[in-house]
């Protein structure tokens, strides 16, 4: 072999072979450790978080930015997506260059190289023409002209796919902003049960220290103050659940913002404005079917499949690509290139036999199909049970609200004259105990009533689809 002749290309071609090759490193794949709780919190962190109390409308906001399924499903639009742009290959001509070194003494290499090269010398023996080089580069193009439409098919179906993916991520959001918004009621009536336990145990401490300067005094008996301990003592105790309750919602709201264990969360005293709801659940059941991103998601699914079986049926018909190539021979890299040489080349191709893989990709294309049209009837059978839900349980949380108000008007009343009654005599220390507790638990009843209420209207509101909407439209994100 005659290096002589060719020794930039046997140290080029291999450098830039091997060059991308030695710039890996396994490491720089190895996943990240696991996350340090750091104090202060990091910049990035601190910088996105709002200056005073956090309100519920901020906590939507940074839910859409920071929280990773909802990164999760963006990045599955942009896979989708980029399926799509993948698709569009199709349609265009595909160029390939190439460079090749052929060292051999093979006659029947030697005479079509030589000829190709047109440098065919006179006289030589083609049985035994000797070892020869023979260097050879060229530019190929390939273009499928027709595929029975399958190609634009494809294109279709993946278009139907990177669709249904924002879809998706819609259904993502919608179900994202409710957990949001009810982590948050959660939270905030968490801090009014705990403020309702603080003015419970504050009542009966002022009960406990009145009734001990009564025994000092001979006027009560020691029995009764006991008795006032041992509420004292059940009123902490709820006041430490309530504490409790609101830390872990406060925890989970943490969670869902993506926010580090160690940043402080401050909630705001406000509520999430919802809009008008539907009168019926008839009407709001029409709306959830036009803005559920389910709904369309099951419908893109099923265009989809379809598209797929059409696809499998044109497999049948022929293809026809065209090739050419354009492309020059040299024996040595010192020798010039004489005229170019091209060929052109229309091909028809089809399959006669394929041991029925073709009849059986249809009759799996049918069978997808027939199912995705059933998931889409059972997902509309879902969306109608869910807004029927939300509504029932919207009713019964009114409901229970209006007997609660009620009835904290007549145990606060109720506590005031007995508390006159107690410090008169005129009424036992188990009948103060009863009002009170009686009065603790409507307070409570009311609170989660209200609570009730506003996560039912949210429901709602999810399960007509009209969260993810507001956010698409900029309601609640930047």
């Amino acid at each position: 072999m005659r290096l002589a002749r060719w020794p930039a290309l046997l140290i080029v071609a291999p450098a830039c072979l091997v060059a991308p090759v030695g710039c890996l490193h396994r490491r720089d794949f190895v996943p990240p450790p696991a996350p340090v709780s750091l104090r202060p919190p990091p910049l990035g962190v601190a910088s996105s978080l709002p200056s005073g109390p956090l309100t519920v409308e901020d906590a939507i906001r940074l839910a859409l930015a920071r929280n990773p399924d909802l990164q999760a499903a963006a990045a599955r639009v942009t896979q989708a997506r980029g399926r799509l742009a993948e698709s569009s290959a199709a349609f265009w001509p595909r160029l390939s260059a190439d460079v090749a070194y052929l060292h051999g003494d093979a006659p029947s290499a030697y005479l079509f190289k030589r000829i190709d090269a047109r440098r065919l010398p006179a006289g030589v023996d083609f049985n035994d023409p000797g070892s020869f080089d023979n260097f050879e580069g060229g530019l190929g193009l390939q273009w499928n002209l027709f595929n029975g439409g399958r190609d634009l098919l494809g294109h279709w179906s993946a278009a139907a796919a990177a669709a249904a993916s924002g879809l998706a991520r819609d259904t993502s959001v919608n179900a994202l902003i409710a957990a949001v918004i009810a982590t948050y009621l959660d939270a905030r009536a968490a801090g009014e049960l705990l403020a309702a336990d603080d003015a419970s145990v504050r009542t009966v401490e002022s009960q406990v220290a009145e009734s001990r300067a009564k025994v000092e005094g001979g006027s009560a008996l020691r029995s009764d103050a006991l008795s006032l301990e041992v509420r004292l003592a059940e009123a902490r105790e709820l006041r430490l659940r309530s504490e409790t309750v609101r830390r872990l919602a406060i925890a989970g709201l943490r969670e869902l913002l993506a926010l580090p264990a160690n940043v402080p969360v401050e909630l705001a005293d406000s509520a999430y404005a919802t809009g008008t709801l539907p009168e019926t659940a008839g009407e709001a059941l029409a709306e959830a079917y036009r803005l559920r991103p389910e709904a369309a998601v099951a419908r893109r699914t099923v265009e989809r499949a379809r598209l797929e079986l059409a696809a499998a049926r044109r497999a049948y018909l022929p293809r026809v690509d065209m090739l050419t190539r354009l492309y020059s021979d040299v024996p040595s890299l010192h020798t010039s290139p004489k005229d170019p040489d091209y060929t052109v080349v229309l091909a028809l191709s089809v399959d006669l036999f394929d041991g029925g893989a073709r009849a059986a990709a249809i009759q799996r294309a049918r069978a997808v199909v027939d199912e995705m049209t059933e998931s889409d009837r059972k997902g509309l059978l879902a969306i109608a049970r869910d807004v029927e839900t939300a509504y029932l349980r919207l009713d019964e949380a009114r409901a229970r609200y209006e007997v609660a108000a009620q009835a904290v008007g007549a145990a606060d009343e109720s506590l005031q004259l007995v508390a006159a009654q107690y410090r008169g005599g005129a009424a036992t220390v188990t009948r103060y105990l009863e009002a009170e507790s009686g009065q603790a638990r409507v307070r409570t009843a009311k609170i989660q009533a209200q609570l009730d209420v506003e996560r039912a209207t949210v429901d709602v509101e999810r399960a007509i689809g009209r969260l993810a909407t507001r956010a698409r439209d900029g309601g609640d994100a930047e």
